[in-house]
């Protein structure tokens, strides 16, 4: 009987990669891509081969089901194969958990999920910024260090001028988003729900920059984007402010301007620190409306502490640090449209994005329901339009063949080639797809922690 012999590895015929390449676009459950591809691969090396007859058939079936970033590393002809298939499309991101671990879009969401190979223990990411992670190292004694690091890459950037700021702080503390200019050595922006350093600016190896203490309007921002040069965010009641930044002699970050381009109207929103403020609130190094007006915040806040001992010892904590002193940021309320039966929380979250040289602004009404996962009911996006005077415009009709993925931690716009996506925005937390040109929301198909997974995007120069 003759044996034949394996067609090398690096010989695959196009169309046969082809077709395992469109697999891993079309993102199908796991199991039912590897089926495929591996009777492919054994009808090329001969009925009896078998993954522990080939060392690098395992390398494909590892490779492969953690993304076609994975497929390019197999050989040169796969890499090529790769580039000439794909050039005019977009890779999609994974999403990362704050334990580290992580899904890729090829992934059915699982209970066990790998964690990234190249984050050590006791680190937990608490943000993202393209294909960068922010991480927060905790050691035995309980203190914080923070890194930038790029798992595609392995490179680990570290932030000692954050350590020094909000290296010791209490279980209150949170940081809720990190933010890069454009590269590490650049601006990274931090927001915490610490009042006395809501905003952090920093510049690695070069300095920091911190606002007043409980100076507005740096505690009324709840979410940050870079657009050029400057920094911008938005309230809850859905100003816009614009925050100047240039660098001194030393290189060291800070804000030498401060406007409000966009005004709420009045009533907009049902929190007290929502008030009409004189034209000084927005200007710099203005210290007016600072402590007192973010204490009148939170006036019906500690009213509602009740008078028992751990919840007066943690309110006790919150004025001591100034951690967990600032509001999520999301509007909710209670849904009664339905007498008798278990109410909804509701919630209306606002998410700023930079869109290819626009400023948008996402608003989402979410339901979360006693029995059931969330689901969002209405989505609304908005651009900044500075026609005459600055304001919110309703988007309508699409995004441009553009889609947007959203997620508590990192939004991004990017350009699409594929129809299905095309004016389409992504949740993260409850994975579901909102078409703007037919309004309908897709079914969730995962459910995600909101607080605790983001997005991360690898560069595309390495298709």
């Amino acid at each position: 009987m003759v044996t034949s012999t394996p067609a090398p590895w690096s010989e695959l015929p196009q169309d046969v990669l082809d077709l395992i390449i469109d697999r891993l676009v079309s993102s199908p459950p796991r199991g039912g891509f590897f089926s495929s591809a591996w009777s492919l691969v054994q009808g090329l090396l001969g009925s009896s081969a078998k993954p522990a007859d080939f060392k690098k058939v395992r390398r494909v079936r590892h490779w492969v089901s953690a993304d076609r970033a994975r497929f390019r590393a197999v050989c040169r002809s796969w890499h090529l194969a790769m580039r000439r298939r794909l050039s005019a499309s977009r890779q999609l991101p994974w999403i990362v958990m704050s334990d580290g671990s992580f899904y890729t879009p090829s992934d059915a969401i699982c209970t066990s999920p790998p964690r990234l190979p190249t984050l050590p223990s006791n680190t937990r990411c608490i943000g993202s910024t393209d294909d960068w992670l922010a991480l927060d190292f905790i050691n035995a004694k309980k203190m914080h260090s923070y890194s930038l690091h790029n798992p595609f890459t392995g490179i680990t950037v570290s932030l000692p001028q954050l350590d020094a700021v909000i290296g010791q702080v209490c279980e209150l503390f949170e940081v809720r988003k990190v933010l890069m200019r454009s590269t590490p050595s650049d601006i990274v922006a931090v927001m915490t729900n610490n009042w006395n350093h809501p905003l952090i600016l920093i510049r690695p190896g070069k300095g920091l920059w911190l606002p007043e203490p409980q100076s507005a309007p740096f505690v009324d921002i709840v979410d940050i984007a870079f657009l050029g040069d400057k920094l911008y965010g938005i309230t809850e009641a859905e100003d816009l402010v614009s925050l100047g930044i240039e660098f001194n002699s030393d290189g060291m970050p800070t804000v030498s301007s401060t406007e409000c381009l966009i005004r709420h109207p009045s009533g907009n929103s049902s929190r007290g620190v929502w008030r009409e403020f004189d034209d000084n609130f927005y200007s710099s190094n203005n210290d007016k409306g600072g402590k007192d007006e973010v204490t009148n915040s939170f006036e019906d806040h500690t009213e509602a502490v009740s008078e028992d001992s751990e919840e007066r010892a943690l309110d006790e904590l919150r004025n001591k640090t100034g951690d967990g002193m600032i509001l999520e940021g999301a509007t909710w309320w209670l849904d009664d449209e339905v007498p008798h039966e278990p109410k909804d929380i509701i919630t209306v979250i606002r998410y700023l994005i930079e869109s290819h040289g626009k400023l948008l602004m996402v608003k989402r009404k979410l339901h979360w329901p006693q029995y059931s996962i969330n689901f969002t009911s209405k989505v609304e996006v908005y651009e900044m339009d500075v026609n005459d005077e600055v304001h919110w415009v309703p988007v309508s009709g699409g995004l441009g063949s553009k889609a947007l993925f959203i997620s508590r931690f990192f939004c991004k716009s990017i350009h699409t080639c594929e129809d299905g996506d095309r004016d389409a925005l992504h949740f993260i937390d409850s994975g579901e797809k909102y078409d703007m040109r037919s309004q309908i929301v897709s079914p969730s198909w995962r459910d995600i922690d909101l607080y605790r997974s983001t997005w991360i995007f690898s560069r595309e120069l390495v298709v």
